[in-house]
């Protein structure tokens, strides 16, 4: 797991060998993440349009956060985000 690109206090992108994950911010006082697995089709779209199609998402993701909660994913479960975090922070 590593973290391919990010937009910071918006959304964070990560990749496990042909998995992607995206975790965004959502909320205004109350602040909360929405953690998706990218669908194939959107990991297609991501390879041909790059980070404007990510950022698009992650905004419908933010203003419509209860469309996307049957795709919850419990990724940050899985993998130690802290370190992949941290070492992607690193490396900048």
């Amino acid at each position: 797991m590593f973290v391919v690109d990010e937009e910071s206090w918006s959304w964070l992108l990560f990749q496990d060998q042909n998995d992607m994950y995206l975790t965004v911010l959502c909320g205004g006082v109350a602040m909360f993440n929405v953690d998706i697995q990218l669908s194939q089709a959107e990991v297609s779209s991501y390879r041909s349009f790059g980070r404007s199609f990510i950022e698009e998402l992650a905004k419908s993701i933010a203003f419509n956060p209860s469309v996307y909660s049957s795709r919850k994913s419990n990724f940050r479960n899985e993998f130690d985000l802290t370190t992949v975090i941290k070492d992607w922070r690193e490396s900048k």
